[in-house]
């Protein structure tokens, strides 16, 4: 990779930021990638014209083959090189059951792909992925998943240990929320106490960026709590 051209970001540990609006596309959420010793799990991979120079990124960034693409939720700027980063390496990609059917239908509306002026490329999950599941990364450390409805009705947010911290991928914590969505702001309440809770160290968020330490997190979910009261 050229040194002219964006690097990846490490976080912490093995743990990268690998796509965004300054290192692949303005229309890419923030994509993040896990390498662990079993599984190397990019999460989220962006809007869709942009898998390319995600997946230079991810190579940059760990030897190993990617194995997972974990889908937060299916709207574009999260799903939309989801099909043809499994087409380039053939790992399996993991949504949440109330969220698969809009990747797998290219459902331009709940995907919010015409906010874009995009269209949102097919694709059929290869694992449902509900709260509690565990992808096992090695060295005796899982990626777990916590529904978290709200934003969408399959809306997912996971987290992992490393070097001592708990890193916590949440993203679009902040919303936007809309019927057109599915969004439900008192699942979504519930679904940020269960964060809170958590007390992690490190925020991944979906667009704000990262947030550490746990004061940090804690401060920036309260503010996105009291700017949706009622």
């Amino acid at each position: 990779m050229s040194p002219n051209r964006p690097q990846p970001r490490r976080l912490v540990d093995n743990i990268f930021m690998v796509g965004g609006p300054d290192l692949s596309d303005p229309r890419d959420c923030l994509c993040y990638l896990v390498c662990g010793d079993a599984a190397s799990v990019l999460v989220d991979c962006g809007s869709g014209p942009s898998a390319g120079r995600i997946l230079d990124l991810v190579n940059h960034a760990c030897q190993k083959p990617l194995t997972h693409l974990l889908l937060t939720h299916a709207h574009i700027d999260h799903c939309g090189g989801a099909a043809e980063i499994r087409r380039r390496t053939g790992c399996q990609i993991l949504i949440h059951p109330d969220d698969a059917g809009v990747l797998a239908q290219g459902d331009i509306q709940r995907s919010a792909a015409h906010w874009y002026g995009l269209g949102l490329e097919k694709a059929t999950a290869d694992q449902m992925v509900e709260d509690g599941f565990r992808l096992p990364l090695g060295g005796g450390q899982d990626l777990t998943v916590i529904h978290t409805p709200g934003h969408t009705p399959g809306s997912i947010s996971a987290w992992c240990q490393a070097e001592g911290q708990k890193v916590l991928f949440g993203q679009d914590v902040h919303g936007p929320f809309s019927p057109a969505f599915g969004s439900d702001l008192g699942q979504w309440r519930a679904s940020m106490a269960r964060l809170l809770d958590l007390k992690a160290d490190l925020l991944a968020e979906g667009h704000y960026g990262v947030y550490r330490p746990v004061q940090e997190v804690e401060d920036f979910i309260h503010k996105q709590l009291a700017l949706h009261l009622g």
